[in-house]
């Protein structure tokens, strides 16, 4: 029940953004373009999620038996070993990704894109060091 708490929460302060990222664009001044990209990315997809979460959420609270399995789901060794595994896999091939990718927009000459996938993929190298260093000295 703690669980279906605390995302409800979470999802209230994302459709919460995604309100105020939807008054930014009518308030201020913006260009017709970056207006209807604002509105229609970001607010929209903050608040589209949000409602969405809010409703589960809420339909979790109201079945305690549902969201007690839920939250014994999420914790259980088996599946936080899986979510360990997916996140390692993922930032491997998301590295994979950016590095490839710096080096075609580089060779087609797109010199800002490629030099912000290198400093992204930079960021994630010293993050990932980090972690590794953090972790290894507490386990």
């Amino acid at each position: 029940m703690n669980y279906a708490k605390k995302t409800l929460i979470y999802f209230i302060g994302h459709t919460t953004i995604g309100i105020i990222a939807l008054q930014f664009a009518f308030i201020s001044n913006l260009s017709e373009g970056y207006r209807e990209g604002v509105i229609s990315g970001i607010a929209g997809g903050f608040i589209f999620t949000g409602i969405l979460g809010i409703i589960v959420s809420i339909k979790l609270i109201k079945n305690p038996k549902k969201a007690q399995e839920v939250e014994i789901a999420k914790n259980e060794e088996r599946t936080q070993l899986i979510r360990m595994k997916t996140h390692a896999s993922i930032h491997t091939l998301m590295i994979y990704i950016i590095s490839i990718g710096t080096l075609v927009t580089l060779l087609l000459g797109f010199r800002e894109i490629s030099l912000t996938l290198a400093a992204i993929l930079i960021i994630q190298m010293i993050m990932y060091l980090g972690f590794a260093s953090y972790y290894a000295k507490k386990y």
